[in-house]
């Protein structure tokens, strides 16, 4: 018997590197469709600088205007997201597409970078994308930096996992 593709997309923003190893291991894995948001005025601040306007831009709920996206979403029946943490919760470009993309009735995965723990990024997700299916959820930490082959295994078997997950629901 054939198997049945799911048409897929792992849909992510990076902005140290870190989500993108996971998102390109991820994709390479499963055979998907590939779309990193990216905004039009990325950010310049380093250090600690960086951190802090970030997690101000997830407590004041900015939505920084993105490049094209280049793919419909809808289009997709499977879809990872993944994304560093900000101030507990997911990138503020998330936000920006959620309230131009409006998703239902799709399978969806979660994976998260961060330095400490993911908070309540996952839970954040679930609420903006209710109606939909959530499969599950992953986090590393700094991937980079530990043990990026290691990492990138492991989000490549989770990521089997969480397709066949959406191949037996279907």
């Amino acid at each position: 018997m054939a198997s049945t593709k799911i048409k897929t997309l792992v849909c992510f923003y990076s902005l140290d590197g870190n989500t993108r190893h996971i998102a390109k291991a991820i994709q390479q894995k499963i055979d998907a469709d590939l779309l990193e948001l990216r905004i039009k005025s990325p950010y310049k601040y380093k250090g600690f600088l960086k951190y802090f306007v970030g997690g101000m831009q997830v407590i004041f709920r900015s939505r920084p205007p993105l490049l094209p996206l280049g793919k419909d979403l809808r289009d997709y029946h499977l879809i990872y997201f993944g994304t560093p943490v900000w101030a507990g919760s997911y990138a503020p470009a998330f936000r920006t597409l959620f309230t131009t993309t409006e998703l239902k009735k799709k399978k969806i995965a979660f994976f998260a970078c961060c330095g400490g723990k993911a908070g309540k990024t996952f839970d954040n997700f679930k609420k903006v994308l209710k109606g939909n299916q959530f499969l599950g959820e992953i986090e590393f930490q700094e991937p980079l930096k530990n043990d990026p082959n290691g990492t990138k295994e492991k989000a490549q078997r989770w990521a089997q996992e969480m397709l066949g997950k959406a191949k037996s629901d279907s």
